[in-house]
C-alpha cells in the first residue's frame, strides 16, 4: 500500500468525486480509478459506491479513511524530524489563518517571523476556520490562527488574547441620548434594549455569527435580522448607512476610515468578547520553527493587542 494511494482515498472522500478529485490531483480519471480499484482488490474490500450524482464511502471506506488521517499524520512528523535532526534554525512550517483575521490582525506577525528567521520557510494558507481545523487534524497544517471555541477535541490551543466585540449603530440611533459617549470612551448599553431594533449579522457558518448568536441568547430575544453578510466592511458600511445594528470588533472599529465609523457602544449584559488562540493536533510533532512561531505570536499578541483600555475611541 503506498501513501499516494491513501492521499487518493482521501481526496476523494472529501470531494464526494472521482472526476473532481483528477482535476485536483492532476491525474487522469481512468488513471485515478485503476488505482483505488487496485488497492480495493488489494484489501478485499470496496471503499466507494459510486452512483451518477455522486461518490460515497462504504463501511470499509469509512474505517479505511479514519486511520488513513493516522497514517499521513504520522508520515508527516516522521518527515518534520528528520528535518529538525539536519536542521534546528531551517525547515518549513504551513499556517493557516481564517479569512477574516488574516490582513488585519496577523500581518505584523508575519513579517516580524520573516525577519527573525529569514531561513524558515513559511507558507500560509487562508480558509474558514472549519476547514482550518479540518486541515490540522490530517497534518496538513502545521499550525493555525484563528477565534476559539475549537470544534474538534484532538486539538490544543494556546491564549493569544482577548478581543472586546462592540455594539455598532448609526450614528443619529436614539440611544445616542440615553447612553452618551464621554471624552475618549465608548458608551454603555444593554444589548436587551435591542429587541426591537433590525440586525445586519454575519451569515450563518462564520465562527463570529455563532458567537454573536449567543449573546441574544444572554439577552433573551431573537434578533429581527435585515440583513445577513459573509464581509464585515459591508456590515459596517450598512450599519453606517443607517440600514441597522450589528457587532463590530475593537480592532476593526479602530482600522475603519473616521468618514465610514458609525458609533460604538460596550455591552453590559453579555461577555462581549471573543478569543484569538494558536492550535495544533495534539498528536503532531512540533519542529523547532513551529515552536519558535508561536513563542514570537504570543508576544507579539501581548503587545499588540494588550491595551491598558480598550475603550478608547
Amino acid at each position: 500500500m503506498q501513501l499516494r494511494n491513501i492521499e487518493y482515498v482521501l481526496n476523494i472522500a472529501e470531494t464526494g468525486s472521482f472526476s473532481k478529485s483528477a482535476k485536483k490531483l492532476y491525474i487522469s480519471q481512468p488513471a485515478l480509478s485503476q488505482a483505488i480499484q487496485k488497492l480495493e482488490e488489494e484489501l478485499g474490500a470496496k471503499l466507494f459506491i459510486r452512483r451518477s450524482s455522486e461518490t460515497s464511502l462504504t463501511r470499509a471506506g469509512e474505517l479505511f479513511v479514519e486511520d488513513a488521517r493516522k497514517i499521513l499524520m504520522l508520515s508527516e512528523q516522521i518527515k518534520k524530524k528528520m528535518e529538525d535532526i539536519q536542521q534546528v534554525r531551517e525547515g518549513e512550517i504551513v499556517l493557516g489563518i481564517s479569512q477574516y483575521n488574516g490582513q488585519l490582525y496577523f500581518s505584523n506577525m508575519l513579517l516580524e517571523f520573516r525577519k527573525k528567521y529569514p531561513n524558515i520557510k513559511l507558507s500560509i494558507v487562508e480558509d474558514f476556520s472549519t476547514v482550518l481545523e479540518q486541515k490540522l487534524m490530517t497534518g496538513k497544517l502545521d499550525f493555525a490562527i484563528f477565534t476559539a471555541p475549537t470544534i474538534s477535541e484532538e486539538l490544543q490551543f494556546e491564549h493569544l488574547f482577548f478581543e472586546e466585540i462592540l455594539l455598532a449603530t448609526p450614528r443619529e440611533h436614539p440611544v445616542r441620548e440615553k447612553a452618551p459617549a464621554f471624552p475618549g470612551r465608548f458608551g454603555s448599553v444593554s444589548l436587551s434594549w435591542f429587541k426591537d431594533d433590525e440586525f445586519i449579522l454575519m451569515k450563518k457558518g462564520h465562527r463570529f455569527r455563532a458567537i454573536t448568536d449567543d449573546f441574544f441568547k444572554m439577552a433573551g430575544f431573537e434578533p429581527k435580522i435585515v440583513f445577513e453578510s459573509r464581509s464585515s466592511n459591508t456590515i459596517q458600511s450598512f450599519i453606517t448607512g443607517g440600514v441597522g445594528i450589528g457587532f463590530i470588533t475593537a480592532t476593526q472599529q479602530r482600522n475603519t476610515p473616521a468618514k465610514w465609523r458609525s458609533a460604538y457602544y460596550r455591552l453590559e449584559d453579555v461577555d462581549a468578547k471573543r478569543e484569538h488562540v494558536i492550535a495544533y493536533n495534539k498528536d503532531a510533532y512540533l519542529s523547532s520553527a513551529a515552536k519558535a512561531f508561536i513563542g514570537l505570536a504570543k508576544a507579539i499578541s501581548t503587545h499588540q493587542f494588550s491595551y491598558v483600555d480598550d475603550m478608547v475611541i
